[in-house]
């Protein structure tokens, strides 16, 4: 079973705290305000600025934050300054900056350890006079690098929107899936590959149209086995492209252990998801889910463990999963004068436009098949009269592209507040609707649908 909703309960438990990232915030903004009064006048006539990078910034890191990244930017010629001359040199300038006995030498940064969350301060220089490609040091190369990680941050916002908000998530998904498998479950202290290779490895092997999480990761797990599961098993990690410099390759030391280690869980994983989608019942699809991601990922609630997909569609009048997301997207607006505005969508499945609505349908919930009509209606609605309504449809994946049809919007008055769509397309695309008095957006609702 796909099991929709408790996906979106295992994201919301694998997602970095209020608490995480308000600490994230206030030592990153502490050190870059320290790095602008430093006192060295070597470093002070390099010093240009500072930016962050990596998961935190990307938004791809998972509960923990254990490490923020910044880049220190430099205006210096690096022809006369080696990698270690510089990263001992910033190192010294982070002690004098309140950071003594908390700092370490990282191959290619200093390290700030910081009670449980570190930062990794990573010096770069400008090629060319502009910031998007970047030289880095490495002091085991004894040599100055490529990186991109503006670009990295560009590449994984466009992914993620061409995947109707998916692709960010999914990597969320996958971080804590291997955290879980390799770190928890076989207790292995520094698993690889790391955060930013399984980040790659997502974008370059998951279906952008897969309707469901569940099928995503499968999917991601059975490309990534299919092209590289030969190399793997011989324990030879496969060539990834960098996603910031095109034609360059992301620069990873695995062992063939460790390549062999990630064939296995990558096998073992599939073969239970596999068994997870088939289950007959809810509480067997989610014990073996719970196999492959921990004890984070939802158990099935006693009342409804031994229920069957059909036996809970037919019954959805008496058959309740607490789990299921509500029939209901809920709103999401823009600050307002009181009194607050606010509206709600319900949406229901029907085998043909203006039919019986046959089934209730939860925003983001399990996909549907091509074909089936939708009918989209508002409720709640606390506006009064007059008003219009913006309905707007917008498609995402392969096949909406080859039709040319990646969305489209009408507008109807407040008499008419429901409006019907048809199912056309693979993948997961919204419809939008927005109220509008006076030419103003005064609410606004999303409602996700899953098309397989």
């Amino acid at each position: 079973m796909e099991l929709p909703s408790y996906f979106a309960r295992y994201l919301r438990e694998i997602q970095p705290s209020r608490t995480n990232r308000e600490r994230a915030i206030q030592l990153h903004t502490t050190l870059r305000g320290r790095l602008n009064n430093s006192d060295d006048e070597t470093f002070d006539e390099w010093f240009s600025s500072s930016f962050l990078y990596g998961s935190y910034i990307r938004n791809t890191a998972i509960h923990p934050i254990k490490d923020v990244d910044i880049c220190v930017l430099l205006d210096m010629a690096i022809e006369g300054y080696t990698p270690e001359t510089v990263v001992r040199k910033l190192k010294a300038v982070l002690e004098d900056l309140g950071y003594k006995d908390k700092t370490a030498y990282q191959r290619r940064s200093v390290r700030i350890d910081m009670s449980g969350t570190t930062m990794d301060v990573v010096p770069v220089v400008p090629i060319e006079d502009e910031e998007r490609s970047l030289h880095i040091p490495d002091r085991k190369l004894k040599e100055w690098i490529f990186t991109h990680p503006k670009a990295h941050m560009e590449e994984a916002t466009r992914i993620n929107r061409e995947c109707g908000g998916r692709y960010i998530p999914l990597v969320k998904i996958i971080k804590a899936w291997y955290r879980y498998q390799a770190k928890e479950k076989r207790e292995i202290e520094r698993p690889k590959p790391k955060g930013f290779t399984l980040e790659t490895l997502t974008a370059n092997y998951q279906d952008p149209d897969a309707p469901t999480y569940a099928e995503a990761f499968i999917k991601f797990l059975q490309n990534l086995i299919d092209d590289c599961g030969a190399q793997l098993k011989l324990g030879i990690f496969p060539e990834i492209p960098d996603p910031g410099l095109p034609g360059e390759f992301l620069r990873v030391t695995i062992e063939p252990d460790e390549a062999k280690l990630f064939a296995e869980i990558i096998e073992e994983s599939l073969a239970v998801s596999n068994r997870a989608m088939e289950a007959a019942t809810y509480g067997e699809s989610a014990s073996l889910w719970r196999e492959v991601f921990g004890t984070l990922f939802p158990d099935a609630p006693n009342s409804v463990k031994s229920v069957r997909v059909a036996e809970m569609i037919e019954n959805e009048e008496t058959v309740f999963d607490p789990l299921i997301e509500a029939e209901i997207s809920e709103v999401d607006l823009p600050p307002l004068p009181e009194p607050t505005k606010t509206v709600k969508m319900k949406a229901g499945l029907a085998h043909r436009q203006q039919g019986d609505i046959y089934q209730q349908y939860p925003s983001a919930s399990r996909a549907i098949a091509k074909g089936t009509w939708i009918k989209f209606w508002l409720t709640d609605i606390n506006i009064a009269p007059p008003y219009t309504i913006k309905w707007t449809v917008e498609n995402h994946g392969k096949e909406a592209r080859a039709a040319h049809d990646m969305g489209h919007w009408g507008v109807t008055r407040e008499q008419e507040s429901y409006k019907w769509e048809h199912a056309a397309y693979r993948g997961s695309h919204h419809m939008i609707c927005e109220i509008l008095q006076a030419g103003t957006v005064v609410a606004r609702v999303k409602h996700t649908v899953n098309i397989k």
